[in-house]
């Protein structure tokens, strides 16, 4: 590819995809943050018991 073809090449599409991925990117860690309070914080306050409260609150956790 030459300069020319560089400076007057349409990035519109490369800018959609950027712009996309910053929008899933963003969306991903309010859900992480969402599940950290919900079912993680309730996991964590619960009064885990038995063979399987060890599993089951570690699986929660990640």
């Amino acid at each position: 590819m030459d300069l020319d073809a560089l400076r007057f090449a349409s990035f519109k599409l490369l800018d959609d995809a950027i712009e996309d991925w910053s929008t899933t990117v963003s969306n991903l860690a309010e859900l992480k943050e969402a599940a950290d309070k919900g079912l993680r914080g309730a996991a964590n306050k619960a009064n885990w018991t038995g063979e399987n409260a060890t599993v089951s609150k570690e699986f929660i956790g990640k």
